[in-house]
């Protein structure tokens, strides 16, 4: 049988639904879906995430967002494991000494804050769903983590616990603050220019917010006795 003959017999091999066009492509495809979720998700929270919106903003089909994410909640994960990734560079070492003070950690934790949320409105809206969210997020098996993100938090929460231990920190419960902390810097970060142009008040810059940031934790959070004097 001739080469065309044989070819002719073969079975054509056909992509099943949503399958992208080849496996160059496969990590391109994936980072702008969660790209775009991220956008999607830090407009509405997790009820913004929707698959018909995102596959028309990505510019493919539907059924292709189903391939590389099977559920909503998977998709969520995505976009919390990406926030998380950058995250992590910067807040590795705001919780470690030096130095020695758990009030002085705090506020460099702070000013780091304020840098991430502002440099990016997209982080800053994630991080406050995601806070507001937390316990929807837990998504993931106990035995795996959940996303570097939900570690920040846990993180976040245990170093508040120490400064409680430790007699720095006003007794509260760390998520209750860390979810509070989360809505302070969201007005200062995302709502401050907006809402101080509609209504005449003076432009900020981000080192203005940061230090109103900083002024309203301390005395939120910070024993008087413990608080770096001004």
């Amino acid at each position: 049988m001739s080469g065309r003959g044989a070819a002719a017999l073969r079975p054509l091999v056909r992509r099943g639904p949503g399958r992208p066009p080849g496996p160059s492509q496969a990590a391109d495809v994936r980072a702008r879906i969660v790209a775009e979720a991220s956008r999607l998700y830090a407009a509405g929270g997790y009820a913004g995430l929707s698959f018909g919106t995102l596959a028309t903003r990505v510019g493919i089909t539907k059924p292709t967002v189903f391939h590389y994410f099977a559920t909503k909640d998977a998709l969520a994960v995505a976009v919390f494991d990406a926030l998380g990734e950058r995250l992590e560079g910067r807040a590795h070492a705001w919780f470690g000494v030096p130095p020695a003070s758990y009030a002085a950690r705090l506020e460099r934790a702070l000013r780091g804050l304020v840098a991430f949320y502002g440099a990016d409105p997209v982080n800053a809206q994630l991080v406050c769903h995601g806070l507001l969210e937390v316990e929807r997020l837990r998504l993931r098996p106990a035995a795996d983590s959940l996303s570097v993100f939900a570690e920040f938090v846990r993180e976040f929460a245990t170093f508040l616990e120490a400064g409680i231990a430790a007699g720095e920190f006003h007794p509260d419960r760390p998520l209750g603050t860390i979810v509070s902390i989360g809505g302070i810097v969201l007005f200062e970060c995302m709502l401050p220019a907006e809402a101080r142009r509609r209504y005449g008040g003076p432009a900020t810059t981000l080192d203005d917010r940061t230090r109103e940031v900083i002024a309203f934790v301390r005395r939120a959070v910070v024993r008087p006795a413990r608080r770096t004097p001004r």
